[in-house]
């Protein structure tokens, strides 16, 4: 007999072609989305005059840094973007590390490419032409004026025809754009792994090094169009998930996980985690929080509890529907939330910390529930890299 946890949760599971699947990711890409739904809710509870880094936190005292320690969390929600990257170099690479280095089937690019396309383009395009409707009914230009930014951005191009601009239709485009980028990447880049283990490994690393250092020293001219409008310059989260997949694979991993993980390894995860977010605030000439990341990420993959946390089937289940809740929860907040909830049906504060905290993890649960329902509309059917009817027609 079924419980009712299992028939609710049981439309948000996921389906993959390649038969391969870590639910400790979709826990991740549910950490990834959720701080992101956070910090652009974030902007209705805070003054910015709040203590944000920390070192602020430390020079106000002990009392103080605790109370405003939620508002300096979500206020860093931004990086679950760069969570988002690790995860695609990781889930795309494993099957091309899994070909160079167990023997299984390279990858067909022709199946790569259609698979994503469908999963990809078409929940992207329906939500692009709702943003648009949106922007008519809501924003200050008329459709010739927002017409440009929709045609840009249904080829990905935003970024280069607006001079780097987010996307007034659709914000958070910008990262789909860098993300379709790496797709189109994928099968050269992967040729690393037909390297020797050691060769592959260390050019990955001295490849996110660089990376790193030369986005670094790009403000100007043509340098600045490369790295800061290209994939180019958000690259090193990318190859930190290439470097992951192929130690996913290694007998090393491999053998921690048939043994139920290591729960040595979640304290230190712990560790890594806290380390990445604190990390934001200090500047290096070489970061470390490309590794520093690669260590939580691993520590998931090996920790014992910290790896059953993010099993969690709730977890999973939000991590499965991210992209509908990257694509639609700016809608929900700035359309429906922002004017029509906040001050009217709950009153706000700006600067209460912790309570905002509270009231923005409620308001961030009832996006995700209505995200829930486009999802299960708008991305769901597609999510086998199918078009529903040829789905259904191989079903019967």
């Amino acid at each position: 007999m079924t419980s009712w946890t299992d028939r609710l949760l049981a439309p948000f599971q996921r389906e993959t072609s390649s038969g391969r699947y870590l639910p400790e990711i979709d826990g991740l890409r549910c950490l990834a989305v959720v701080m992101v739904v956070l910090f652009h809710l974030h902007g209705f509870f805070a003054t910015y005059e709040e203590p944000s880094t920390v070192p602020d936190l430390i020079a106000t005292g002990t009392g103080q840094a605790l109370e405003y320690l939620p508002h300096a969390f979500i206020g860093r929600g931004w990086f679950g973007v760069q969570i988002f990257f690790v995860i695609s170099g990781l889930v795309l690479s494993l099957p091309y590390v899994a070909h160079y280095s167990q023997g299984e089937p390279r990858p067909l690019a022709r199946n790569y490419f259609r698979r994503r396309l469908i999963r990809i383009e078409v929940p992207y395009f329906i939500a692009l032409t709702f943003s648009l409707g949106v922007a008519l009914l809501y924003g200050s230009g008329g459709l010739l004026d927002q017409l440009p930014h929709y045609a840009a951005g249904l080829i990905y191009a935003h970024a280069f025809f607006f001079n780097g601009e987010m996307n007034p239709i659709l914000h958070v485009a910008w990262t789909l754009e860098l993300e379709v980028q790496f797709y189109l990447m994928v099968p050269l880049l992967c040729r690393v792994f037909a390297l020797g283990r050691a060769a592959r490994r260390t050019l990955l690393v001295v490849a996110i090094v660089a990376v790193d250092l030369l986005a670094k020293d790009s403000e100007q001219g043509i340098s600045r169009i490369i790295w800061q409008f290209t994939v180019l310059g958000q690259l090193e989260w990318f190859l930190c998930g290439l470097l992951l997949a192929d130690l996913y694979l290694s007998p090393v991993l491999s053998g921690i996980r048939e043994g139920g993980g290591c729960s040595k390894l979640d304290l230190l995860g712990l560790v890594a985690w806290m380390a990445v977010f604190v990390l934001i605030d200090f500047t290096f000439t070489m970061t470390p929080r490309p590794f520093v990341m690669l260590l939580a990420f691993w520590c998931v993959l090996a920790g014992r509890h910290l790896g059953a946390l993010f099993r969690n089937r709730w977890l999973t289940s939000i991590g499965v529907m991210c992209y509908t809740i990257y694509l639609f929860h700016n809608f929900f907040i700035h359309v429906i939330i922002g004017p029509h909830v906040l001050n009217q049906l709950i009153p706000v504060e700006k600067g209460n910390w912790p309570l905002n905290a509270f009231i923005l993890l409620f308001l961030a649960g009832v996006v995700i529930v209505l995200c829930g329902f486009v999802y299960l509309v708008v991305e769901k059917p597609f999510a086998r890299g199918r078009m529903p009817w040829r789905a259904y027609r191989q079903g019967q």
